[in-house]
């Protein structure tokens, strides 16, 4: 019986007589054949050969900073008096799914260079990464900016560099920093004509008017009617009327599709821009799996991806980022669970009698080495460190129940905790507590009296009030108070009658109260003319809330922002409260702002 290992080999030795190629690795073992007129290889070493034998080895004359692990396995091989934290790789003679093999020098005063095998995970640099130096005439853009009173900021000018010296990259600077125009200036820079704009509805208009600051060929794509122009926007709601994510096949009832559409795809894009981009966190959704196709399985050459929150809450968060911009850790959705997520599977039997597999990836593991290996394609800047801003305050204000706010709070808590016994759940309360509608809405209707007495403060003292909420019913009842001095902005209303409450809000003085949905106002829109923003209730994600706050903490607001949160003693506001901090410390980590020890942070969720 022949062996597929027998066939391998082989097929190797037959490629090891004609090799003409520069790999001192195969080359080695050809040397061994041509004098010895014989040799025999690991399966190893044939699989090797054949999947090597006609690449090129890529020379990158670069230094890379490598695992304190890695370090001290050098240094036991190599017998060494140090423990190194760097190489200079010369070459990349073969890229596995787990190694680069190289050749370079682990030492400075190294004469002649090695051949190295380098685990990936215990690599910190992405070895192929190569800064491009841009120049860009950006005197001709702040002459038309100049026309509307604005400029471009150096930080902008930064910002446009990097998108313009990247293929795939996230621009991940403070909401507020003037993303949308940084990357207008960069797709104009480009020279390409077929450039896709993705974003949420309600900042449809607000790229139109961006753009047509610049240039006028600009399409907005509404409803199910496609259009094409230089510049195409689209919102993430309507995107599966112009890409079928299922492909029809004859004969097959099941995967008969009614209606194939491949607009998007069809289109050629060179280059999109997807703004707001933590909203295809989940791989998994119609959007994500969507925008995954049309980026990567379609090729489009440049994705650029905007978002001030990259990360919402943990590592998994990142990846489809990751994937979407085709970096390299994001190449095995596994490994970067088990790796960064401290990822784990268990198989549950359903009732047919299979067994499916579930993997859980809520954990957070290794954080400063994924914090390492994306720095060359995020860009992430604070406001304070950029520019001239003002203060932001974050307030949290604690407030007691009333004697029936709190019979009303026990109460459907403890109906609560019947129906959670019923069903069957275990476990800690914490992992529930997203699920209690019903007492942060409680809370929420609680907290009304607060934030008016709050906002009532600050509208006397000649200010505007930002207010946030999570329900219709607060929104309604804050609004149906402050009546005509007030605007709302929910997912009810229109985009044209979000974009009327968001320029009232600007400018009429007469409006002195902006009402906003967390989902629908938090994103895209500029609420400069107020200074005090109030979270009657807030959100579980923390970048949720983040980006609400930011409305106000943006470009073009010349005093301090105060943020005030309402908490509410002894109830689950306190609660959410404690885990969104924690959560906070933990994306900083990812994104490089904060060197803390993250199994305290981890254990702390215990606590």
């Amino acid at each position: 019986m022949i062996r597929l290992e027998d066939l391998k080999e082989i097929s190797a030795l037959s490629l090891l007589e004609s090799y003409k190629g520069k790999n001192p690795y195969i080359l080695r073992f050809q040397k061994e054949l041509i004098k010895n007129g014989k040799i025999t290889l690991t399966a190893n070493q044939s699989k090797y050969i054949v999947d090597n034998h006609d690449k090129t080895s890529i020379k990158i004359n670069r230094v890379l900073r490598i695992s304190t692990y890695l370090g001290e396995e050098l240094k036991k091989s190599e017998e060494l008096s140090f423990t190194p934290e760097k190489m200079l790789v010369e070459y990349i003679l073969a890229d596995n799914d787990k190694t680069f093999h190289v050749y370079g020098k682990v030492k400075q005063n190294q004469k002649n260079g090695k051949l190295y095998w380098l685990p990936k995970t215990q690599v910190l640099d992405d070895p192929y990464f190569e800064d491009i130096d841009v120049d860009v005439d950006f005197e001709k853009y702040n002459k038309i900016l100049g026309k509307t009173g604005k400029k471009l900021y150096k930080h902008q000018e930064e910002a446009i560099k990097f998108l313009l010296s990247r293929k795939g990259c996230i621009l991940a600077d403070d909401m507020g920093l003037g993303k949308t125009m940084s990357s207008i200036i960069a797709a104009l820079e480009t020279g390409l004509e077929k450039i896709l704009i993705v974003c949420p509805s309600s900042l449809k208009i607000n790229w139109e008017r961006e753009i047509n600051t610049f240039c006028k060929n600009t399409v907005i794509v509404n409803g199910r009617k496609w259009s094409k122009d230089r510049f195409v926007i689209i919102n993430y709601d309507i995107l599966k009327n112009f890409h079928t994510l299922k492909t029809p096949k004859k004969n097959d009832p099941e995967d008969l599709v009614v209606e194939f559409n491949r607009q998007i795809v069809n289109t050629k894009f060179d280059l999109a821009i997807i703004d707001e981009a933590h909203l295809l966190k989940n791989h998994d959704s119609i959007r994500g799996k969507i925008m995954t196709e049309v980026c990567v399985k379609h090729g489009v050459e440049k994705v650029w991806l905007l978002t001030g929150t990259p990360v919402a809450n943990r590592p998994m968060d990142y990846f489809n980022l990751l994937n979407m911009i085709k970096s390299p850790i994001a190449k095995n959705w596994q490994y970067f669970a088990i790796r960064y997520c401290e990822g784990r599977k268990f198989f549950k039997t359903l009732k047919s009698g299979i067994k499916k597999q579930i993997w859980i990836t809520d954990g957070a593991s290794n954080l400063d080495e994924l914090a390492s290996k994306t720095k060359n394609i995020i860009l992430r800047r604070k406001k304070e460190d950029v520019l001239d801003m003002p203060d932001k305050t974050i307030i949290p204000v604690y407030h007691e129940l009333s004697n029936y706010g709190r019979r009303e709070y026990n109460n459907l808590w403890d109906d609560y905790l019947v129906k959670r016994k019923a069903e069957g759940k275990h476990g800690k309360l914490q992992r529930d507590l997203v699920e209690l509608i019903l007492l942060r809405k409680h809370i929420a209707m609680e907290a009304i009296k607060d934030t008016i007495e709050l906002a009532e403060s600050a509208i006397e003292q000649g200010q505007k009030v930002i207010i946030f909420t999570n329900f219709t019913d607060e929104l309604m009842e804050l609004h149906q108070h402050f009546a005509k001095i007030s605007v709302i902005h929910n997912g009810l209303m229109s985009n044209t009658e979000k974009q009327r409450s968001v320029d009232r809000f600007q400018d009429d003085d007469k409006i002195k109260v902006f009402i906003g949905n967390i989902k629908s106002a938090g994103v895209g829109i500029t609420l400069t003319a107020g200074n005090i923003v109030i979270f009657n209730s807030y959100d579980w994600v923390t970048g949720n809330n983040e980006q609400c706050e930011d409305r106000a903490y943006r470009i073009g607001q010349k005093n301090n922002v105060t943020v005030y949160y309402q908490l509410f003693e002894d109830t689950i506001s306190i609660r959410i409260w404690g885990v969104l901090k924690k959560k906070k410390e933990i994306i900083n980590i990812i994104l490089g702002e904060d060197k803390v020890l993250i199994d305290e942070i981890i254990n702390s969720f215990d606590t």
